[in-house]
């Protein structure tokens, strides 16, 4: 994620559903600067299911329609266009079609370099922006739920780069506070 991306998501007026969408859904699974959505790969990113803050249950998943209309938000807010020569099957449905992410730095390498989680591992200074889009409102961390985290992926054959970590140990501290 990069300034301008976080300067949109962050001062527009977009949907909490469209800024989730392409924090924690669109952007880490594109590559160079393009993506071909899928609803149906897309859909975990915008489901909620758990307690809500009082305790009842609160479940939510989006249905197709839903999708496309956050797709046409990021449309209009300029995070998404389609790639030249892709093609939509009906108008103004996005399913299936590839994307460019015009606001994507190609030229920068360090926002993909890949590499196994250490015990040292510390979120980057996107961690608290990138958390609050995916709904994280306190985004603090104990020593030991970092430490917890580290351990468990360290131990681990996979390969991320530092957003990717990022949504990771978000994803770890939403299923804390949901406990």
């Amino acid at each position: 994620m990069n300034i301008a991306e976080l300067k949109i998501l962050t001062a527009s007026p977009l949907s909490f559903e469209a800024r989730v969408l392409y924090a924690v859904g669109i952007k880490p699974e594109s590559r160079n600067g393009q993506i071909r959505l899928d609803y149906h790969r897309l859909t975990p990113a915008l489901t909620i299911s758990g307690a809500g803050v009082s305790g009842s249950a609160r479940e939510y998943t989006p249905r197709t329609c839903d999708l496309n209309s956050v797709v046409c938000e990021l449309i209009a807010a300029g995070l998404l266009r389609p790639a030249p020569g892709s093609r939509q099957q009906f108008a103004s449905w996005w399913d299936g079609v590839t994307m460019d992410l015009p606001l994507h730095q190609r030229s920068l390498n360090t926002d993909r370099h890949i590499y196994p989680m250490t015990d040292s591992w510390q979120p980057d200074s996107t961690f608290k922006d990138t958390a609050r889009l995916a709904g994280i409102t306190d985004a603090s961390y104990t020593p030991g739920q970092l430490a917890e985290f580290t351990a468990y992926w360290a131990g681990r054959d996979v390969l991320l780069d530092n957003h990717r970590w990022n949504l990771r140990f978000i994803s770890f501290l939403k299923k804390i506070h949901n406990k």
